[in-house]
C-alpha cells in the first residue's frame, strides 16, 4: 500500500494534476481505524514508501519519521462519514480549478462524465489544513465522489486508490473537454431525460 501511494503521486505529477509538492493521498487500513498518508512538505516524484506514514482517525501518528499532511483533517473527515470510503485523494488539477474559479460547474459532457462523476460541489475558499476545512469536504464527500476546493485544488473519495485516481482523472478531462467548448460557443449537455439511464449502464 505504501509503495501504490508512492507510485501514484509521481504518476499524478507526470499527468500534470499535482504540482512537486502539492497534493497528497491517503488509503485506509481495513477497518483499524488507521491509514496510510502522504507527509508534508516531500517532493512527490522523490517519495518512497518509506515516506509513507500511519495515522489514526484523530491524526496521531503512529508510524513514520515525517508529519503527515496538513490535509489530513479532511481525509479523516471523508472516512469517518464513509464506511465504503478506502482512499482519498487531494490533486490540484489546473483545469477544473481554472473553470471553478470562473464560476463554472463541471457538467455531464460525455458518458463517462455522467457515469462517474454525478454532482461535483464547489466549495468557498476555506484555509488548507485547517478543521473548518476538513469538516466541509467530509460533509460534500458523504454524498459525492468529488469535490472542487475553490481557489485550492479538488478532493475524490473511492473504494480503492484506483477508483479515487480514476474520479479525478474524469474529472480533469471533463474540465478540458468543457473549456475546449467554451472557446466555440459552450458544450452541449446530455439530455437530462437521459442521464440516469446513462449512469444505470455503471452497473451493468
Amino acid at each position: 500500500m505504501r509503495r501504490q501511494l508512492a507510485k501514484c503521486m509521481a504518476s499524478l505529477v507526470s499527468k500534470g494534476l499535482m504540482t512537486g509538492t502539492g497534493g497528497n493521498a491517503s488509503v485506509r487500513i481495513g477497518e483499524s481505524g488507521e491509514l496510510l498518508i502522504t507527509p508534508s512538505g516531500v517532493y512527490k516524484p522523490d517519495l518512497r514508501a518509506d515516506d509513507i506514514v500511519k495515522i489514526d482517525l484523530d491524526g496521531n501518528l503512529l508510524e513514520g519519521a515525517r508529519p503527515p499532511s496538513i490535509e489530513w483533517h479532511f481525509h479523516t473527515a471523508i472516512y469517518r462519514r464513509r464506511g465504503d470510503a478506502m482512499a482519498v485523494l487531494h490533486t490540484h488539477s489546473p483545469y477544473t480549478i481554472g473553470l471553478a474559479l470562473a464560476g463554472r460547474q463541471v457538467e455531464p459532457v460525455t458518458v463517462e462524465a455522467a457515469m462517474v462523476l454525478g454532482e461535483v460541489p464547489i466549495l468557498e475558499f476555506m484555509l488548507p489544513g485547517s478543521e473548518e476545512l476538513g469538516r466541509a469536504v467530509g460533509d460534500a464527500l458523504t454524498n459525492h465522489r468529488a469535490a472542487i476546493l475553490q481557489n485550492h485544488g479538488v478532493v475524490t473519495a473511492g473504494c480503492n486508490l484506483a477508483e479515487a485516481i480514476n474520479i479525478a482523472e474524469v474529472l480533469e478531462a471533463t474540465s478540458k473537454m468543457m473549456f475546449v467548448a467554451s472557446l466555440f460557443g459552450g458544450a452541449r449537455l446530455i439530455p437530462p431525460d437521459r442521464i440516469e439511464s446513462v449512469r444505470g449502464l455503471n452497473k451493468v
